[in-house]
């Protein structure tokens, strides 16, 4: 396995470094010792460059996507969703809400209220996706922190994307994920960079992890 790094990649991808003109492209800015420009606050980086997340939106993986408690209504934008969808649970506090009552246990070991029976991410909302690998199927949660801009893996500390990309992307990404079966979330990928000197498989969006 090997990702096109700094480079080629990083022109596509948000890392450019600063030349004479000192400037970044839209909804960029400045950061770190080597002044490379990364997205600004509540922006995210996808194959257009840093997009800046509307009202209710928080920075995805690979897109926008809607804050805990909303998702996409039939207009797009995100709306407000029943309480109960993403509720902390645990085997002493179970799931009450007639809808999401099935807790299921994240990668970083916490537990979250959720829906089973989908069969595709259309039936799930608030940037949830199916997992059709589960038993009974059921809505995934995103994983926390995966997709904000971070300089160092300090800033990914405490959420379940806990490595820092300072090649590329400069966001948290999600580590220590198995390449076959993959089992990163909905529209990534795991990539074995070990051969870069990346001790752990990362979640990368699909497709950018090339033979």
């Amino acid at each position: 396995m090997a990702l096109i790094l700094p480079g080629a990649i990083a022109a596509i991808w948000s890392g450019c470094v600063l030349d004479g003109s000192d400037r970044c492209g839209p909804n960029e800015m400045v950061a770190g010792e080597i002044e490379v420009c990364v997205c600004v606050q509540n922006a995210v980086f996808t194959p257009m460059g840093c997009v800046l997340c509307g009202a209710n939106e928080v920075p995805g993986a690979t897109a926008c996507e809607c804050a805990p408690g909303f998702a996409r209504g039939s207009s797009g934008a995100c709306e407000a969703v029943p309480a109960g969808l993403g509720v902390a649970c645990t085997a002493a506090t179970p799931c009450t809400d007639p809808t999401y009552n099935t807790c299921v246990t994240s990668a970083s070991g916490d537990g979250y209220c959720t829906s089973t029976g989908c069969a595709s991410n259309a039936d799930c909302t608030n940037g949830y996706a199916c997992d059709l690998t589960a038993t009974p199927p059921h809505c995934q949660r995103p994983p926390a922190g995966a997709g904000m801009s971070c300089t160092t893996n300090a800033d990914c500390a405490g959420t379940e994307a806990t490595y820092c990309d300072t090649f590329v992307q400069h966001a948290c990404l999600v580590q220590g994920c198995t390449v076959s079966p993959n089992n990163c979330f909905s529209g990534t990928e795991c990539c074995d960079l070990s051969a870069f000197g990346i001790p752990m498989p990362i979640c990368i969006p699909q497709g950018a992890c090339t033979q």
